[in-house]
């Protein structure tokens, strides 16, 4: 007989956009869990055509089994007894929402970023530490998990190349397919804008890869009604020069554009997904390779790490919420240092 902690997980996917079916495509894969139900305010997400994004591979289904439909986050809390919720709603709800399932007992997994800026981080790790009945908090970084960026992080910690000397990352997007109008991921104030959405994936790795910079010095542009376009970071790691950019004003045509060029003492690594081989390896001795990695993708892999960890698998830290809360303080101090034109000190 399976015990409490080993049994089949209740899933509830609250917020139902692209990133909700991203997630429930995702935890339908899952063996030990069930998504038992979906909430959205807006209930015309259950049956409206999925936004066109940056990324694809969210699921299109209209029939979703025995999963109840609710509109009402408290009252799918009481009635569907989730143990694991998917918050996929727009960042300002995070921390209310992420505050009452850890009060109720339900674990969270919850779309990046964690909240607007650093502060409101600190009140969903607050409620994580008083959460009921050993409910946890995972924020969804999903890059932590992609097979290219995890191949990345073992060459950095192995030194199997030696050290690093220097590393680039870049994120290109044309505008994402749900950004319209004056809604509430159009608002700056309200989404974190560009460099809160996009660039912090990078920003993120960059933390991940070779911890919290000591300081930043950042340059950006911005549209006329004063939201930032684009972004350049260099980031003071203490040895590597570090840089990272990102921007969602590109043309449709060029779509969407990742890669990261990471040079080590004694070979270079890069990913481009317009290669032919994506990920190349170019050692100083011996020929370039592609090296062979995990199939699937971050999200997939996530969901599974933070599944594993609510059933109390012994699971390599791959990310902690003061980890996500740091990456959002480290965006605060590119926005200050993009404006003040200034090298803004972190730590």
């Amino acid at each position: 007989m399976a015990t409490k902690k080993n049994a089949v997980k209740r899933v509830a996917i609250v917020g139902f956009g692209f990133m909700g079916r991203m997630h429930y495509g995702n935890w339908k894969k899952m063996k030990g869990a069930k998504v038992v139900a979906l909430c959205d305010k807006d209930t015309s997400q259950f049956t409206s055509p999925i936004a066109s994004g940056n990324i694809a591979g969210a699921d299109a289904a209209t029939d979703f089994g025995d999963a109840v439909i609710y509109d009402d986050f408290d009252k799918m809390l009481a009635e569907a007894k989730p143990d694991v919720i998917s918050l996929t709603l727009p960042t300002p709800l995070h921390v209310v929402l992420t505050g009452k399932a850890l009060q109720a007992g339900v674990s969270v997994l919850c779309e990046k970023p964690m909240a607007l800026n650093a502060a409101e981080c600190d009140k969903m790790i607050a409620a994580a530490r008083k959460a009921r009945k050993g409910a946890k908090l995972m924020i969804a970084h999903c890059l932590r998990f992609w097979p290219s960026y995890v191949y990345l992080k073992k060459l950095v910690d192995s030194k199997k190349y030696g050290k690093v000397i220097a590393a680039s990352f870049r994120r290109f997007s044309a505008p994402p397919g749900w950004q319209k109008g004056k809604g509430w991921f159009g608002d700056e104030s309200k989404s974190g804008g560009m460099a809160l959405d996009l660039h912090i994936h990078d920003t993120d790795m960059v933390n991940h890869l070779f911890g919290m910079p000591k300081a930043v010095t950042s340059t950006a542009a911005y549209g006329k009604d004063g939201a930032m376009q684009y972004i350049s970071t260099l980031y003071d790691v203490g040895g590597a020069a570090v840089t990272a950019e990102g921007s969602w004003v590109m043309t449709k045509s060029l779509g969407f554009d990742a890669s990261f060029y990471v040079t080590f003492e004694k070979a270079d690594v890069v990913l481009d997904g317009r290669r032919e081989k994506p990920l190349c390896v170019y050692p100083d001795k011996g020929e370039p390779f592609a090296p062979k990695l995990s199939e699937g993708e971050g999200y997939e892999y996530e969901i599974k790490w933070f599944l594993d960890v609510l059933n109390g698998k012994k699971c390599e830290c791959v990310i902690t919420p003061q980890q996500s809360r740091d990456s959002v303080k480290i965006v605060d101090a590119e926005k200050k240092s993009a404006k003040t034109k200034k090298t803004v000190k972190i730590r």
